[in-house]
């Protein structure tokens, strides 16, 4: 395992090595090892699952820390570079269609049976839902209105949160969609998931990343 902090450099031979094994070019690789070494903040080498999450693409994705999960060695959500790279390799705008399908399709079964079932599903939608209402409540607490003297002011943040999804919501929309996807409850097998996701062109939204 190569070390990594801001004052050592990539050896050439790995170098060389990360350009055969991925879709960027030297320039690419080194820039996403200077990345690498600003997140290491304790120059172990490794990132931990928090350090992970401060990465730029990953601070709105509500899948990041399953991504991470997914891709570190024992499932701990520590990283090596090695493994980073691996992950911006997959959800690079360079990947195949076939190799998007495959980790998002792994990303969504989260018990690892090879079917992505109704409690699959679930899990998925409550990350979903969950983010959105973060994130309109966060931007809805940016945002000013106007007063009658003309100065403007936050809305009510309160009344915002109020508003937030309750967990039979959840569930409403989770059977909802279980129900187009997968209607006798047998679960999605992975060529069932692939021709689900060919005709959603948006559905890897949550899996771009770009060096």
């Amino acid at each position: 395992m190569v070390g990594c902090c801001e004052t050592h450099q990539l050896p050439r031979d790995e170098l060389r090595r990360f350009v055969k094994e991925t879709p960027f070019t030297s320039r690419e690789v080194l820039k996403l090892w200077s990345r690498f070494a600003r997140l290491d903040k304790d120059h172990s080498g490794r990132l931990s699952l928090q350090e992970m999450l401060n990465v730029d693409e990953f601070k709105c994705n509500p899948f990041a820390s399953r991504i991470v999960e997914l891709f570190s060695e024992d499932g701990s959500g520590v990283i090596s570079f090695q493994k980073f790279i691996n992950i911006f390799s997959v959800f690079s705008p360079r990947a195949t269609a076939e190799t998007k399908t495959v980790w998002a399709f792994a990303v969504w079964d989260f018990d690892g049976d090879d079917l992505i079932g109704p409690r699959d599903i679930k899990r998925g939608v409550h990350l979903l839902t969950n983010a959105e209402m973060a994130l309109l409540i966060e931007d809805a607490e940016a945002e000013e209105e106007p007063t009658a003297r003309g100065r403007r002011k936050r809305r009510d943040s309160a009344t915002l949160r109020g508003d937030k999804l309750t967990e039979e919501q959840i569930t409403q929309i989770h059977e909802r969609i279980a129900q187009e996807l997968d209607p006798d409850g047998a679960g999605l097998s992975y060529s069932d998931f692939e021709s689900i996701t060919s005709r959603m062109p948006d559905f890897f939204v949550n899996f771009k990343m770009s060096v």
